[in-house]
């Protein structure tokens, strides 16, 4: 009775165990991947060298260093189950002036990263812009290919290149990049002398802005995180005849090393809690119900031998000799 006990309860734990190696692997990592409702983040790019156009004093500053700052904020209560709306601010600034603000709010699928229309999505002043591709980052399980992103400066989607992998801080990423433009982007706010664009013989002049965008991207694959981000940024000034007058805007910026060290260690942390829930854990459960599965098998013990039946002989009797018989026998 003892070994019956065991053996059940071997079989009983063995089951469970290998039950709970298939919820770890198809549940419970599956599940946690979802972009999350909450968000919280902020990095910076700079370049020590940047051209751009003053306009408040309309003149050409050069070799001027700059910074931009993003901030990345979510609203919980806007989203569901299935969609998270984030926020996002983009700040330029020149020897701590700002020169060029963008702000936008979007919503998208938690699980692809998909834009999705809706949530009061705006795009600076521009409330009737709308999203596409992806919204902010690429999706958990990266792939080496092309993906869709928006872009805030350009307000259309663009294709986003797989280039290659590379290590950064000896993290394995991809290496994603997209240029688009010259691209109209809108009027200056107001009307700049003739000869800050090169027209002397003109008092002022309207021009408008356009822009072109490099922006390259260093992703995480497993995690979906950008953890180092590059960007090379060209405006220019044009009249209406559509000649290019002026630079507005000339800079290539990257990411603060500090930023790009608290990004990759946000990757690894997510790569060693995939590890352990996708692979490890129920590596281990799975080798463990069947070790217990095993052991039931031995706590069975050998089958019992089959006994062989026993054919019992018929007994013959002889017939009786009648005392009358024999005394007749005798008599003669």
């Amino acid at each position: 009775m003892r070994t019956q006990s065991l053996r059940s309860a071997a079989v009983a734990a063995g089951a469970f165990l290998i039950t709970l190696a298939a919820l770890f692997r198809f549940h419970v990592y599956e599940s946690a991947l979802v972009l999350p409702l909450e968000q919280n983040t902020n990095y910076r790019l700079a370049t020590e060298n940047a051209t751009y156009f003053d306009f408040a004093t309309f003149t050409l500053r050069t070799g001027v260093p700059l910074e931009s700052v993003t901030l990345l904020s979510g609203d919980p209560g806007a989203g569901t189950e299935g969609t998270a709306v984030w926020m996002e601010l983009t700040s330029i600034y020149a020897r701590g002036n700002r020169i060029d603000y963008h702000e936008r709010r979007a919503a998208f699928d938690r699980r692809t990263g998909l834009a999705v229309n809706c949530c009061g999505e705006y795009v600076d002043d521009d409330s009737q812009a709308r999203h596409s591709g992806l919204a902010f980052r690429l999706p958990f399980r990266a792939e080496p290919r092309s993906y869709p992103m928006y872009d805030t400066i350009l307000r259309r989607t663009v294709p986003l290149r797989f280039e290659r992998e590379e290590e950064v801080e000896g993290l394995r990423t991809y290496r994603y990049t997209y240029t688009a433009g010259p691209i109209e982007i809108g009027d200056a706010p107001w009307d700049v002398p003739g000869k800050a664009v090169g027209l002397p013989e003109r008092r002022t002049t309207g021009v408008s802005r356009y822009a072109e965008v490099t922006r390259t991207l260093w992703v995480e694959p497993e995690s979906g995180l950008t953890v180092k981000v590059g960007e090379r940024h060209r405006q220019s000034l044009r009249t209406l005849d559509g000649i290019e007058r002026r630079v507005s805007l000339q800079a290539d910026l990257v990411m603060f090393p500090e930023d790009v060290a608290t990004q990759v260690a946000g990757a690894r942390a997510f790569t060693r809690w995939a590890l352990i829930v996708r692979d490890v854990a129920p590596g281990a459960f799975l080798v463990l119900g069947l070790g217990l599965g095993l052991l039931a098998v031995r706590l069975r013990g050998p089958e019992p031998a089959a006994m062989e039946p026993v054919v019992t002989e018929p007994v013959v009797t002889e017939p009786a000799v009648t005392e009358t018989a024999a005394a007749r026998t005798e008599t003669a």
